[in-house]
């Protein structure tokens, strides 16, 4: 999915209820931490989204151990494509200062039933755009608020910020909770499908002359971190986001020792031919 993700902006107040449709149009479906805004005909859909978008939060506490806390989001599920919503975008905006201290944000949707959808093709693992999708889109956009919370969990300690690090690891930790913990269809068929791509397509994964490449942000960086799961412990994601070095590589190197990187990459590769047998 081409996507136009997570702009780190810092936005005045104001800008956040720029909408192509008047405010008078959008009911509200309001949650502790989030906003869902919809139009009549599409309850169903706002349903939908609240579900995943409360099975993120529950996330952020089962797996990186922190409440989420400190940022509101408005989640807008448009009717019609927009700039920032269509069948291959989704937008998340994030954060300016709220007035009672929270940051605040913005997630730009098209709404899960929006006629658009009917001729969306596949997405770039070749599964169909259905509910499944939905389900690990939304969940990608808003975990990645999480995982601001987690790093905002350690800042009086310092450390690396979120989007120092290689778009891989940003691009990757999204898809992979996106997949991983959303629908059964996700964790098993999506799962399944990623692997399949990237045995197709080893090129997409380099090192180690110039550091750790991968040059598919979204399917490769998702392969390594799903890799990452497997050889540390998922809770590895969590330990890495809260590091205090002063770089991602830094993290890297003190989260998957005692391996070199060198070491780390054909313990990859390794294990990425041992899923095609297990696969069969």
């Amino acid at each position: 999915m081409q996507r136009i993700v997570l702009w780190a902006l810092i936005w005045t107040a104001s800008a956040l209820c720029q909408t192509p449709v008047t405010e008078s149009q959008w009911a509200e479906a309001k949650s502790a931490h989030y906003s869902v805004f919809y139009q009549s005909g599409f309850e169903n859909d706002a349903n939908f989204t609240r579900t995943w978008l409360d099975r993120a939060e529950e996330l952020l506490k089962q797996k990186y151990g922190v409440p989420f806390s400190g940022f509101r989001i408005s989640f807008y599920l448009y009717p019609v494509p927009t700039q920032n919503a269509d069948v291959g975008v989704a937008n998340l905006r994030c954060c300016s200062n709220g007035s009672n201290g929270e940051k605040t944000g913005t997630i730009s949707y098209l709404s899960p039933s929006a006629p658009m959808w009917t001729n969306a093709g596949r997405t770039s693992l070749g599964l169909p755009k259905d509910d499944n999708y939905h389900a690990k889109v939304i969940m990608s956009e808003y975990i990645t608020v999480g995982h601001y919370v987690v790093q905002e969990s350690r800042a009086k300690t310092g450390g690396w910020r979120y989007y120092s690090a290689p778009n891989w690891f940003v691009q990757g930790l999204q898809e992979y909770d996106g997949i991983f913990h959303t629908t059964d269809a996700n964790s098993e068929a999506t799962k399944a499908a990623l692997f399949a791509w990237a045995r197709n397509n080893p090129h997409a994964f380099e090192c180690c002359a110039s550091g750790l490449t991968i040059s598919n942000a979204y399917n490769g960086g998702a392969t390594f971190v799903a890799f990452l799961a497997v050889q540390f412990g998922e809770g590895v994601h969590a330990r890495l986001l809260q590091d205090t070095a002063s770089t991602f590589d830094e993290a890297l190197e003190n989260q998957t020792r005692p391996y070199r990187l060198n070491e780390l990459f054909e313990k990859f590769r390794a294990w990425l031919a041992e899923t095609a047998t297990i696969s069969h």
